[in-house]
């Protein structure tokens, strides 16, 4: 087992008890209302939905919602989708009159109209006047009746007799410029924010306690705990496997271009032509200073073992290409190649001394 898969054995090995308390929640029923994330009834896990959605299922199956300012309603729809929910009311009219306030909650109406609300005697000629004008049944007697009309309808200089106007209020509404009737309160919210993925995953203190496990609060400390000198472990023995991996190519690298060489003839039978050791002493070196001052600033890797080039170490250029190497290294390619490594161009024939090499004088390194 590698040092890397240890310590991944061992991490999850620490850590798996610590993830193994969580829980998806699953979509619930209140009678023909689903319920689902932000939403939560008061009998699930505090971890299934936003603290601001809560809802109470009672005996009857009826979804009830509680308001700060508001009060209670029914709730007889809830779309995810497109987000909104319905409120009902046995006199949704009332409710309103008597004041709809949604400061402290994350919902919001659809759209609004606001409606003035009037107090008429029977024999008002209201319905005439104003014939979109809305009776609400539900505030009325036999002595009196209510009306609403949208304020966009309205005009006070127009007389209606024997109405007492009560408020304008402003009535939340499914579409813009609804005027048919006021049975319900639509709304819609805001999505939370998500503190898991998926929302509905459950891994809080409330869920683990059920089933015997620690706090959340426990949990991180351990994990904290652990995990910090677990990683810088871990970093450590990938950082000292880098470098022993590069050092290790680093230092073969030579005999691996070389031999890669001498192993294609051996397996090709192909003559290869080399040079002399006079003409390669011909080749110009040079010793590198401190200063480094190399031909070609940027050309600073020798193309055979790819190693930077240091002070202190000597380089040999081929003349016809003005392409420089490590001496010792071009000096074993040129044994072998009379092209050059890097543009493959080859000296002259006839200026060059050329000697061959058959397949069977490959199987050792020549000597310097």
């Amino acid at each position: 087992m590698t040092p890397l898969n240890f310590f991944v054995f061992l991490l999850s090995f620490f850590l798996h008890p610590f993830f193994t308390y969580g829980e998806f929640c699953p979509r619930v029923s209140c009678g023909n209302v689903s319920v689902d994330f932000p939403f939560r009834l008061t009998n699930q896990p505090d971890c299934c939905g936003d603290p601001n959605f809560n809802l109470l299922c009672t005996t009857t199956n009826q979804i009830i919602i509680s308001f700060p300012f508001s009060g209670d309603f029914m709730v007889n729809t809830i779309n995810y989708s497109n987000p909104y929910l319905q409120l009902t009311d046995p006199c949704i009219t009332k409710r309103l009159l008597q004041g709809f306030n949604l400061t402290g909650t994350p919902f919001q109406p659809l759209y609004t109209r606001t409606y003035i609300f009037s107090n008429c005697s029977t024999d008002s000629n209201i319905s005439v006047v104003y014939p979109s004008a809305l009776f609400f049944s539900c505030l009325s007697s036999i002595n009196f009746l209510v009306w609403g009309i949208a304020k966009n309808f309205y005009d006070p200089s127009t007389p209606v007799s024997s109405c007492l106007e009560l408020a304008e209020i402003s009535v939340p509404q499914h579409y813009p410029g609804w005027p048919f009737y006021i049975d319900d309160i639509p709304l819609t919210w805001e999505q939370p924010y998500c503190h898991t993925v998926p929302c509905n995953y459950c891994p809080s203190s409330e869920c683990s306690r059920d089933k015997g496990g620690l706090s959340n609060g426990t949990k991180y400390a351990v994990i904290f705990i652990l995990g910090t000198p677990i990683s810088l472990i871990a970093v450590c023995i990938i950082y000292y496997n880098v470098r022993v991996h590069c050092a290790d190519h680093r230092r073969h690298q030579p005999n691996v271009e070389i031999s890669g060489l001498t192993s294609e003839p051996q397996l090709a039978g192909i003559i290869v032509n080399g040079l002399d050791g006079s003409s390669i002493e011909a080749y110009p070196i040079t010793l590198l200073g401190e200063n480094m001052k190399l031909p070609r600033p940027n050309d600073n890797t020798c193309s055979i073992c790819l190693s930077e080039y240091q002070a202190k170490e000597t380089i040999r250029t081929i003349p016809d290409c003005n392409h420089y190497f490590h001496a010792s290294c071009i000096d074993e390619w040129l044994k072998l190649n009379a092209a050059c490594p890097v543009c493959r161009r080859t000296p002259d024939q006839d200026s060059a001394h050329l000697i061959t090499h058959s397949t069977s004088s490959f199987s050792s390194r020549p000597s310097l």
